[in-house]
């Protein structure tokens, strides 16, 4: 049986903790302390820190983490692109066989790490984490539980059921995943699709001690909208079939009211239904097309100011200035 002090070796599994941040000053510097603690456990492994615009002393801390131990590495956005764009970014670069996503502000405890990695050794592509008895506020925890259901139950996207962020994943797998051409990416959703072999396992989960949370409704909504959308078309299909049977039902009831059988007064009541249904099949309908319209998707999905690491010229939005520079000492990333 494995013991859980940290001088306890994992198998020879190498690792990357890997951490999106975004304005994160308040819960950095304990989130690195137990994450190092924890990588002891490893005979191979590095933080790498994805700064995601932060607009306060976080990346000034990373990079004082980084200064005083070579496994830190890190990456910094130009700009807030948002979560997904972080642990794309971290994902791609990532340098070891096995890649962790762990939360600056410790709700999953970074000591379940060796937890995911062993299971993952057993013959898994990814692990994901599933939180047990979440402490989040309740309209999160009712939103997830929803978003999944709706998914996986009515529109047969195959998920697995409250599994979170907090996963353990092959790094050339990850790297697949981030990859994809999707319209609406993303993560949990995209795995199956590639085939990966998958599972989930339970682990602890924290109250948010320090610093304020990301998410709110309207950002779970629009997340739930991307994976519904994005990944299923039984929504379009329920639009055609609406209509259908709406255009049906209007041919009925001017027939009837033609014969009396049926009052002007029900005729209102019926019309403010099918106006409300129609306005609702447009919302879905421009749901499809947002992605295929938004500016945003002719633009690189992140862009890098400053790493410790070498990175991809297309990533790199001051990469010809540093070419001038040190131009003997600039590579793009290999592993790319």
């Amino acid at each position: 049986m494995m013991s859980d002090h940290p001088s306890t070796r994992q198998q020879t599994a190498a690792v990357t903790a890997m951490v999106p941040c975004y304005n994160e000053e308040a819960c950095i510097e304990r989130a690195y302390l137990t994450i190092r603690t924890e990588l002891e456990r490893f005979d191979d492994a590095e933080i790498l820190f994805v700064d995601d615009g932060s607009s306060d002393q976080t990346l000034e801390l990373i990079k004082s983490f980084a200064a005083a131990d070579d496994r830190v590495k890190y990456i910094s956005f130009t700009r807030n692109f948002g979560l997904e764009a972080a642990f794309t970014a971290g994902f791609k670069y990532a340098s070891k066989d096995w890649t962790v996503q762990l939360d600056a502000d410790l709700q999953s405890p970074p000591n379940e790490m060796h937890r995911l990695v062993a299971k993952a050794l057993e013959g898994y592509d990814l692990v994901f984490g599933i939180r047990a008895d979440r402490k989040d506020p309740w309209f999160r925890k009712a939103g997830s539980r929803s978003q999944q259901w709706i998914a996986q139950k009515l529109l047969a996207i195959p998920l697995p059921m409250r599994a979170s962020v907090f996963r353990a994943v092959r790094t050339s797998v990850a790297k697949k995943i981030v990859g994809a051409r999707m319209t609406s990416p993303y993560f949990i959703a995209t795995a199956p699709l590639i085939g990966a072999r998958y599972t989930a396992i339970p682990t602890a989960h924290h109250p948010r001690t320090a610093g304020s949370a990301k998410w709110n409704m309207l950002k779970l909504i629009s997340h739930s909208m991307d994976l519904w959308i994005g990944y299923s078309v039984r929504p379009l299909a329920i639009v055609h079939l609406s209509a259908f049977v709406f255009a049906m039902s209007i041919a009925a009831l001017v027939g009837l009211a033609g014969f009396g059988i049926v009052t002007a007064h029900w005729l209102t009541w019926v019309g403010l239904v099918l106006s409300s249904a129609t306005f609702l099949g447009v919302g879905v309908l421009t749901r499809y097309l947002i992605p295929r319209l938004r500016v945003r998707n002719e633009l690189p999905q992140f862009l890098i100011k400053e790493s410790n690491i070498p990175i991809a010229p297309a990533d790199d939005l001051y990469e010809h200035e540093r070419q001038a520079v040190a131009s003997t000492e600039y590579r793009p990333y290999e592993h790319i």
